[in-house]
């Protein structure tokens, strides 16, 4: 018998699924309550208000990215530039549902500047690491806001490029990284 998950994550999981399917601008607590199967007075216990309920949403967002960077660079080869190729990977495989689940979030972040404080730290954070990948900082930033833009581009579902011009972008960025173009 599989345990049933803590009941925070229950309730995220729920919110995460409305945002998918309303977007998060239309979530109200009383869906997410409804959805995750818990009173709204337990919702309320967990996230006391819908804004509190965006930002650990937002936080789990960018702590799944972040394992999943962390995971990619474990299966890299050591060395300097082993974080900054990670850091490509992961944002060049986002999964459709994740991609979707940041839009909305970040549609919600424009009405409130303030859900998005994580996203700017995690960024701010980022950029500060960039001078310890071995390349020279404008380079590894250069990099880094090519596969920013082309991901913030394919959140926005603005982005002109079919699939092989994408791969094609994606070898460059990778080239770069190396060394090599």
């Amino acid at each position: 018998m599989r345990p049933r998950p803590r009941t925070r994550d229950f309730i995220l999981d729920a919110a995460e699924l409305l945002v998918l399917d309303v977007g998060a601008g239309h979530m109200t607590l009383d869906a997410v309550a409804e959805r995750a199967g818990v009173s709204k007075g337990g919702l309320l216990y967990h996230f006391h208000s819908k804004e509190a309920l965006l930002e650990a949403m937002v936080s789990r967002l960018l702590q799944r990215f972040a394992a999943r960077q962390a995971e990619t660079t474990l299966n890299l080869p050591e060395g300097p530039k082993r974080g900054l190729r990670a850091y490509l990977m992961a944002s060049l495989t986002d999964a459709e549902a994740t991609q979707r689940l940041s839009a909305s979030l970040l549609a919600a972040g424009a009405n409130n500047p303030k859900l998005l404080e994580p996203v700017r730290e995690y960024f701010r954070e980022w950029f500060a690491r960039l001078g310890t990948f071995g390349l020279e900082f404008e380079r590894a930033a250069v990099i880094s806001l090519a596969v920013d833009g082309l991901w913030l581009l394919e959140l926005l579902q603005l982005s002109p490029l079919d699939q092989r011009q994408r791969a094609g972008v994606s070898r460059e960025l990778f080239r770069l990284v190396d060394g090599s173009a």
